[in-house]
């Protein structure tokens, strides 16, 4: 039987506590921390509420949530606690952030709220409260074989703003994703495997691919640019006003700048033609009617994965053959392709490389800040090699 009782001497105790019975039978005193004794009253009832709900083992966590919903309400007034399901709070948050934030950063959100809740299956229906570092480090060793350490890890950071939102909002107490490790990029040996493709495989796969594909495929060509960012550019990315006229990738690094590539003579005129240019004098402008039109629609917005499912399918289409490797990093042992659409990416540096660009002519070109992460991307022709080799002294 609940009860309340207040210690003395009570100018130095004001509050009262509440006596209960335990689900092991112990009787316990806690402070309610509320100098009403009426308040503090309902609020050991519903203590003891809870107790002999978990004496009988009846007790979940959703009843668990329920009766302190129930205590923050009879005490304070109110309607008690706040409750979302976590596709639910996914939803919310990214409303919050499409009015906050830029279309590119409020699509990169939904993404990931996607991946996520997909990830989850049925639990995505469950409480918030469910999801455990557990979770997260499923969801993150799942997608390991798929992504960069680098990528992954700027996927596990937006997750993470998602749940640090709802901390801050009271939702939940604490973040799941705050214990869980960053991914450790453990594939630098399968790295050296991974190639660049010939510029006679993209011509293949030009020939194979859809008008949207083969876009996508001349963006990444010469502009070296990921995936993701080729598939959701927009009329407004491109700046045929400037000198020389580039393509802009907009919040391109971790700090948000935007990141300006020359586009290559053949790429402009391909680019044009996707949109009817009007001239101003010698500045060429597109329709601001235009601007937010995807330049490649039947491919934008989409998952990641899913776009390099339908690039492998386009590969085999065009006669390239993809193999795996079997890559033992600090993890479980894993097959990885050894061609796929960074491998766009990679002829774009090698190219360069290969043609006397100086590495930081091409690390500007890429957006990589590392080095050693861009001595991963080139890929020198034998032949060029054997010519370097050739120029030194005869003994």
């Amino acid at each position: 039987m609940a009860s309340v009782i207040r210690r003395k001497p009570l100018n130095r105790y004001p509050f009262w506590f509440a006596c209960f019975t335990d689900a092991l039978g112990r009787r316990l005193k806690r402070s309610t921390g509320l100098t009403s004794r009426s308040r503090a009253l309902r609020f050991a009832i519903k203590l003891q509420e809870a107790a002999d709900e978990a004496r009988a083992r009846t007790l979940t966590e959703e009843r668990a949530r329920a009766i302190i919903s129930e205590i923050v309400a009879s005490v304070h007034g109110g309607d008690g606690l706040r409750s979302f399901t976590v596709r639910e709070w996914f939803t919310h948050h990214c409303k919050i952030k499409a009015k906050s934030s830029d279309a590119h950063t409020s699509a990169k959100y939904d993404q990931i709220s996607r991946e996520f809740l997909t990830y989850l299956g049925h639990k995505a229906d469950l409480n918030i409260l469910s999801v455990t570092s557990a979770d997260v480090r499923r969801f993150r060793d799942a997608r390991a074989d798929q992504l960069s350490a680098a990528t992954l890890n700027d996927r596990l950071t937006i997750l993470s703003a998602f749940f640090n939102a709802a901390v801050r909002d009271h939702v939940i107490t604490n973040n799941p994703c705050s214990v869980v490790e960053s991914a450790r990029d453990n594939l630098a040996p399968s790295r050296r495997r991974k190639q660049p493709f010939t510029v006679e495989q993209v011509a293949a796969l030009l020939a194979h691919a859809s008008p949207d594909w083969a876009g996508l495929i001349r963006v990444a060509f010469y502009t070296g640019a990921r995936l993701q960012d080729c598939a959701n550019l927009r009329v407004g990315n491109l700046d045929f006003s400037s000198q020389p006229r580039v393509v802009v990738f907009e919040k391109y690094s971790k700090h948000g700048d935007e990141h300006r590539v020359p586009i290559h003579p053949a790429l402009r005129d391909y680019l044009a033609s996707l949109v009817a240019p009007s001239r101003s004098g010698k500045v060429i402008e597109f329709p601001a009617d235009q601007r937010d039109r995807f330049l490649f629609p039947s491919l934008a917005q989409r998952l990641v994965p899913n776009l390099s499912k339908q690039f492998r399918k386009l590969m085999h289409a065009a006669g390239i053959e993809n193999r795996k490797v079997r890559e033992a990093g600090k993890g479980a042992a894993r097959d990885v392709w050894t061609l796929g659409f960074h491998s766009l990416r990679r002829s774009n540096v090698s190219l360069l490389a290969d043609r006397g660009v100086s590495e930081e002519r091409r690390m500007a070109i890429t957006a990589h800040s590392s080095k050693s992460v861009h001595a991963g991307y080139t890929h020198h022709e034998m032949t060029r090699l054997g010519e370097a080799v050739a120029l030194l002294p005869s003994l």
